[in-house]
Formats: structure tokens, C-alpha cells, sequence
């Protein structure tokens, strides 16, 4: 669930923000605690078992229904390289917090809320409590969520040696202000100089515009005519086989059950650049695990060919001589594909060496 090996969690970020408890046994004895004691605890020990991770009913704790005024917003974040991929986040973080209408003013006012960030680095996701702290019982403006953002940068910090650091932390601050700016009202401007919108811009730059605003969101559109003369090029067309892939139905190979009396196979590869192998000798073990036999260059009745490329023919076996580590010296048969790789790994190839010059000079 925490980080391990530098594999973040997304989805213990969303238990942390929606303060799930987790039931621990520890031989006869069982305790309950919260994710976030529970992310900062060590890893468990052989002795200790994670029973259930329990999420507490918001509904019912925070009062919300069809007839309140209260409102609960949720909303889950993740960044990625390849978003619709299995890449690794750069940030995720999950907000929840419960608004309701100001009595005062026409805005909606923060009540109890919960911001998690995780994946940017650290082992475990944290909350940002002091962001939690500061919005609480206030109404979002532009001068609170730039305060907030202000806030949550000196929390959410990241370690030098982190890639894309400063990417990161932009993201951190874009989610908090993306979750709370439907809450502000349009075209607010707040008395430090600062403007409604997803930049912000400074009072000076206004000035040197003789008092002008920039425009802040604006919309475009764009029209490209597509050239069928080599339809269906360029088109958005579905991979062949996709469907069948992604669904878990296709068959591979390790699908296939092997048929009655299959044999099965593992090449024995060099470990000399350049040798003379002399003979293969299978230890006592290996041979009664199944081994049937050894093919090497002598058992092909043909042309000892493994390939045919633009700088020549390349053998499918070593021959004589080995021409590079790792080159196949010969296919060790045997009843299972197991016995067949201990028996290859047992191998020991005779090398000779004597009087052979090394290929390249250094």
C-alpha cells in the first residue's frame, strides 16, 4: 500500500483522504487505527496481519441528503505520463470537502475538508493539514486559494534529486485551485491585484497597460480539412486484435496446454568471447531429472544456419568456436520446461583457450 521500490499507491492516497481505519491483528491481539498512523508505521512483521481497511460512511457523519444545503465535494487527481496507461503518476492527490452557503454573502463557505498528495517522491501519501487548517470556515476567493497554494507549496515539497520537480509541485497547487475555482465568483478581483482565473496575473503588468485586464479564458475553435487521398492514413482507426487483447480472451503460448508426451527445451549459451569448446558435460543430477538429450551443431544433418542478415549468415550454434558471450552452444531437451532450464543451468562446457588471439586491441 506504501511505496515500495518506487512504486506509488493511488489508491492509498484516496483511503488517507477519506480518513479510512485500518483493523491490525497482531497474534490474539487486534487494534484499529488510522491510514495515516498506520502509512508512517514501519512494515509489518511476519506476526501482524492487515484484517480490513474500513471507509467511514460521509454521508451519514457529515449529515448530508436531498434536503440539506450542505454539499460534499470529491474529486480524485493523477498526472501521468501516459494518463490512460499503467505509467507511473507524477502526482495523484485526492480533495474532499464540505461546503455550504454563506449567510452573509452569496458564496459558499469551506467546512470540514481533507487534501491528500501522494506519489511526488516522499514514501507515503500525506495530508496537507495546515491547507486544511486555513480553509476551513472561509469563503474561496482569489485572495484565499492564492494564500492556500502559498501554503500548500511549503507542505508538499520535494526532494532535489526528484525528476520533473518543478513540474510536480505546479500540480500539487493546479489540483487544489482546479477543486475549489467553480467556488469563486467570475471575474472577481481581489484587492491585492491579483484576478480570477487559472493564471495569475500581477497589478504592475496592468498598469503598463493603461488599466486594461487581460482576457484570462478565452475560446477558439479550428477547422482542418483532412486529405483522403491516402485514406484511411492519418484516421484515429482501432488496433487489430484490441478488443480481443484488452478483454483477457485472446491466447498466447503459456496459454496452450502442452500436448501428451511434449518435450521441452533450453539452450546452454556461452560465457567465452572467443573459445574453443572442447565438450559439454551434464552433472549426475541433471540427467535424471528428465533430460532426454543435447542437440549442438554436430546433430544438424543440413547447414548449420540461424539467421541470414545483410552483413552475412550467422550460425544457429556455436561450432568449434564460440564467437560471443551469450551465443547458443546447444538446446538441452528434457520432459518439463523446469527440468530443462536446471539442467541447462548445471551445464559445464569444456573451454580451451590456449594460443587463440583476442579479436580487438584496446
Amino acid at each position: 500500500m506504501a511505496q515500495r521500490n518506487h512504486f506509488p499507491s493511488d489508491i492509498a492516497t484516496v483511503l488517507l483522504a477519506v480518513s479510512s481505519l485500518v483493523n491490525l491483528m497482531n497474534g490474539l491481539k487486534s487494534e484499529e487505527i488510522t491510514m495515516e498512523e498506520f502509512l508512517r508505521r514501519h512494515e509489518l512483521d511476519s506476526k501482524s496481519i492487515l484484517v480490513s481497511v474500513k471507509i467511514p460512511d460521509w454521508d451519514r457523519i457529515m449529515s448530508i441528503s436531498l434536503g440539506t444545503k450542505m454539499k460534499l465535494l470529491f474529486e480524485t487527481y493523477r498526472v501521468a505520463p501516459r494518463p490512460l496507461g499503467n505509467a507511473l503518476p507524477y502526482l495523484n492527490a485526492t480533495l474532499m470537502a464540505k461546503i455550504s452557503r454563506c449567510a452573509s454573502s452569496n458564496g459558499m463557505v469551506v467546512g470540514d475538508c481533507r487534501f491528500a498528495f501522494g506519489a511526488y517522491g516522499t514514501k507515503h501519501a500525506i495530508r496537507a493539514t495546515k491547507v486544511e487548517e486555513f480553509l476551513t470556515g472561509k469563503v474561496p476567493s482569489v485572495d484565499v486559494l492564492y494564500e492556500a497554494v502559498k501554503l500548500l507549496r511549503s507542505i508538499v515539497v520535494l526532494d532535489d534529486d526528484t525528476s520533473y520537480l518543478a513540474y510536480r509541485s505546479s500540480l500539487a497547487a493546479g489540483f487544489l485551485f482546479e477543486f475549489f475555482s467553480h467556488l469563486v465568483e467570475g471575474n472577481a478581483e481581489s484587492p491585492n491585484g491579483y484576478v480570477n482565473g487559472y493564471s495569475t496575473l500581477m497589478s504592475p503588468a496592468r498598469h503598463l497597460d493603461h488599466g486594461k485586464v487581460s482576457t484570462l479564458l478565452t475560446s477558439g475553435k479550428q477547422e482542418v480539412e483532412l486529405n483522403k487521398q491516402y485514406h484511411p492514413v492519418g484516421e484515429p482507426i482501432a488496433k487489430s486484435g484490441a478488443v480481443i487483447q484488452t478483454s483477457g480472451e485472446v491466447v498466447y503460448v503459456d496459454d496452450i496446454p502442452s500436448p501428451t508426451n511434449c518435450l521441452h527445451g533450453a539452450f546452454i549459451f556461452s560465457t567465452k568471447p572467443l573459445a574453443r569448446v572442447k565438450g559439454i558435460e551434464l552433472k549426475p543430477k541433471s540427467v535424471a531429472d528428465g533430460v532426454n538429450a543435447v542437440i549442438s551443431f554436430k546433430d544438424i544433418l543440413g547447414e548449420n544456419l540461424g539467421i541470414k542478415t545483410g552483413f552475412g549468415p550467422e550460425p544457429l550454434f556455436a561450432d568449434d568456436f564460440t564467437r560471443c558471450t551469450g551465443q547458443y552452444i546447444a538446446l538441452l531437451v528434457a520432459d518439463t520446461q523446469k527440468h530443462a532450464d536446471m539442467a541447462a543451468d548445471l551445464a559445464v562446457v569444456d573451454y580451451d583457450m590456449e594460443n587463440l588471439e583476442p579479436p580487438i586491441y584496446l
